[in-house]
């Protein structure tokens, strides 16, 4: 007690002294106060935690935007989390294994993935949330980035507080000897889908805000564009230009460091499948956009609108339209149009020059192709207009491919803790040589891979041990984390399903020989669901609020508690 109350008064007397630091006059205080938390903030950047982490911005841009109180004044769990899921992913990394979890879409399914001591992080889903958890708007849709952006965010806070809730039954349990269980563990790091940011820079930081104040402990943004989001496996993806994306990993950075919090940053590219591309502003992505080489077309939005405003025009006879027109119209990267309209010879100059200039630069813009063309071919044409083929929505053709994707990521890794490579198929061989480009720039860099239940497994050459070996076969080449997104869902479904086929046909005898006989069986602690919703942790709560009065007659473990059947 004694102890307590210093600590006490310690508070009172720390609470004083930053009231009287954080008064802006005399100025003489305001520059000593932003002189120490500057000092504060580029120590704090100096731990290990950020030793790969760039920021275009200084620790004073951060002081001066947090107001008056102190970052550590306020201690976020998720803080606490991302600072075990880090120490987490520098072990699995350095010993090149993996750190794979599963996808969970409830509290039932968090309870029971707290108990697999191999299972060592959590995941929650932006699909997942889209298509079965209703936001504020109590709707449920697939998953197009187009629900409220708290959405994700709320089913990242009910989870970690079930988290929480379960994390004091099991420890109340563990001091008064009522059990020996030393592997379960409830407070398994929150990784979590922010999708495309659901904005702005502003929204960004906003979104970026909510997940570190409601416990997760990472986050993913993928460089998909607002408004145009998708599945990363649906057809129509549309992806912003790069620096739209480093925009916002520097946006999400920026909010944790105001913050105080070493949450973890996961960008994800969505190039090595996407299609279009919502802008050509960035010179980073030149090389990838697609034009047509035949001189005087007439845009393809152009003729769209023509035939929109002819009566009796049908969306099939358009479609049809469009395809023929794509397919007289070949379109193509720079680099293709101009291997298609010079010799080879000019073209072995051009891609010679070419290579030349990239070893001083990273990426060259569509000016800096042409006028490499200019020196290889002097007396050559080399007709190629990005316009034309633009979609109605005015997005850019894109040359989606892994040649993209790296370029994407090495630009993304400096500001991000990890980088995701999303693919369209669980292909060992692409994912190898994706990681020994990042590498080769970046060796640090931890990788997540999508283990995703789109695909289907059975179908691209994997026998039985092929299968057993996927998740440690990519951990070898720095694929550390690795997830089922969607498995809850699966699971959820293919269970109940089950279930409910059986009951209506056989009853109650269903419902023994499909779920109470195997968790019983299974060891499954939702067989007595009344312990684990946590009802004696509350009963005990109770008693030190009774002073052990009433226990008789308010105790949930009295005559009327139907678990002891069990």
């Amino acid at each position: 007690m004694k102890s307590l109350i210093m600590k006490n008064c310690a508070s009172v007397k720390m609470a004083k002294s930053f009231h009287s630091k954080s008064q802006l006059e005399p100025s003489k205080n305001l520059k000593s106060f932003l002189a120490d938390e500057v000092q504060k903030v580029e120590e704090w950047w100096e731990k290990p935690r950020f030793k790969n982490v760039q920021r275009p911005y200084t620790a004073l841009d951060v002081v001066k935007h947090r107001g008056c109180v102190p970052a550590d004044v306020t201690r976020y769990p998720s803080s606490f989390q991302s600072q075990k899921l880090f120490q987490l992913l520098e072990e699995k990394f350095e010993k090149k294994l993996p750190l794979h979890t599963l996808g969970v879409i409830d509290p039932v399914q968090m309870s029971q993935l707290a108990r697999c001591k191999e299972i060592e992080v959590t995941y929650i889903s932006g699909w997942a949330c889209s298509s079965t958890l209703v936001g504020s708007t109590n709707e449920v849709s697939p998953d197009f980035g187009d629900y409220p952006y708290n959405t994700v965010p709320n089913q990242v806070e009910r989870i970690f507080k079930s988290q929480q809730m379960h994390d004091k039954k099991l420890f109340l349990e563990k001091v008064n000897g009522a059990t020996k269980d030393t592997t379960t563990n409830y407070l398994k790091p929150i990784i979590a889908d922010a999708d495309m940011g659901h904005g702005g820079s502003t929204t960004v930081m906003k979104l970026a805000k909510l997940f570190a104040e409601k416990g997760a402990a990472a986050i993913h943004l993928e460089d998909q564009l607002v408004g145009g989001k998708k599945c990363g496996h649906l057809g129509g993806v549309v992806i912003v230009p790069t620096s739209t994306h480093l925009s916002r990993l520097i946006a999400t950075r920026f909010q944790w460091d105001m913050m105080g919090t070493e949450n973890l940053l996961i960008a994800r590219t969505d190039s090595c499948n996407g299609k279009l591309l919502s802008s050509s502003s960035d010179p980073r992505d030149h090389e990838f956009i697609k034009g047509v080489i035949k001189p005087n077309l007439k845009p393809w939005s152009d003729r769209l609108i023509e035939l929109e405003n002819q009566s009796g025009v049908t969306s099939s006879q358009i479609a049809s339209e469009e395809s023929e027109w794509f397919n007289t119209h070949e379109v193509c990267t720079f680099d293709e149009a101009v291997q298609k309209q010079v010799s080879e010879a000019d073209y072995a100059k051009y891609r010679e020059l070419r290579e030349s200039a990239l070893a001083e630069k990273p990426f060259l813009s569509l000016t800096d192709m042409k006028n490499l063309v200019q020196q290889a071919a002097p007396t050559k044409v080399v007709h190629f207009d990005w316009d034309v083929p633009r979609t109605k929505e005015g997005y850019y053709l894109y040359n989606g491919c892994l040649a993209a994707a790296v370029k994407r990521s090495l630009a993304f890794a400096p500001y991000a803790d990890m980088i995701w490579l999303e693919t369209k198929t669980p292909d060992l061989k692409q994912a190898k040589s994706f990681a020994a480009k990042i590498h080769e720039v970046y060796p640090h860099v931890k990788l997540v891979y999508n283990l995703s239940p789109s695909f289907n497994w059975s179908s691209h050459g994997y026998d039985a041990e092929g299968l057993r070996n996927f998740i440690w076969d990519l951990a070898k080449h720095g694929f550390v984390l690795q997830l089922v997104s969607l498995a809850g869902l699966h699971v959820d479904g293919l269970a109940f399903w089950q279930l409910a086929k059986a009951f209506g046909q056989r009853g109650m005898q269903a419902y023994v020989e499909l779920v109470q006989r195997p968790e019983k069986t299974e060891n499954s602690d939702v067989l007595t669901h009344q312990k684990w919703s946590g009802a004696e942790y509350v009963d005990s709560v109770v008693k030190v609020l009774q002073n052990g009065s009433s226990s008789q007659t308010l105790s949930t473990s009295g005559d009327a508690f139907t678990e002891t059947q069990f």
